[in-house]
């Protein structure tokens, strides 16, 4: 009896020693393991939300994708006119013969200023996807703290309201108004275009510098080059 007392004793205590392993090692590998990684955890996200392969997404493609605007099929009509499922093509906007969209908006000024830029939509899924990786710090960097709190209060209604405000606006000075930023605040998003628009890295965060090379940088030039910084 006392034998038996003995042995299972000792067999609990080896199972107890290979349980223990074998969750010391799992507990490694959860930390070690690439699946567990910020950008892997991005990457499964913006798989489930766009329903692509995940070695073809990144922040960038989400500024430049085949196809720019959503409700277009064919390539060669790929512009959507505002308010409408009618789609035209490229050159038919803002080429001084209105009557291509309905209500003339083929010559609106707020359509040609978004022909030049990147689609609101695709802008939109870009905040969305930085917002995933870098959270409000990046948001308070660009635009102060006032924004970025109401951000994290009411994210669908921020991230579709920038996305329109960067697609639209004429101007920053029309950014900031559409948005409700102070003038403090305008002064530091101006000063952040700038920089971000002049390369001086070393200037800008560790976190911002990855959503500059991640697609941020792309977006400052597109704006640069449709007016966005003029006075």
């Amino acid at each position: 009896m006392k034998f038996l007392t003995t042995l299972i004793g000792l067999i609990s205590y080896f199972i107890c020693i290979y349980t223990d392993s074998r969750m010391n090692d799992n507990h490694h590998a959860w930390f070690s393991e690439p699946d567990h990684s910020k950008i892997h955890v991005f990457k499964k996200w913006l798989q489930n939300k766009l329903n692509k392969p995940a070695h073809d997404l990144s922040p960038l493609h989400l500024l430049h994708p085949q196809h720019q605007f959503k409700g277009c099929i064919d390539p060669s009509e790929p512009f959507q006119c505002p308010q409408s499922e009618k789609c035209i093509a490229l050159q038919f906007i803002c080429d001084g013969h209105p009557g291509d969209c309905p209500g003339n908006l083929d010559e609106n000024e707020e359509t040609c200023i978004a022909a030049k830029r990147p689609a609101k939509e695709n802008i939109e899924k870009f905040l969305q996807a930085e917002y995933a990786l870098h959270g409000t710090q990046l948001f308070t960097f660009l635009f102060g703290h006032k924004l970025s709190q109401s951000i994290e209060e009411n994210k669908s209604f921020w991230f579709d309201t920038l996305a329109s405000a960067f697609s639209v606006a004429k101007t920053i000075q029309n950014f900031a108004e559409k948005t409700g930023m102070s003038m403090n605040d305008l002064n530091h998003f101006q000063n952040v275009m700038v920089m971000i628009h002049d390369g001086r890295l070393e200037e800008i965060p560790l976190f911002a510098q990855e959503a500059v090379t991640q697609g941020l940088a792309s977006l400052v030039q597109k704006l640069y080059e449709s007016g966005f910084m003029d006075q």
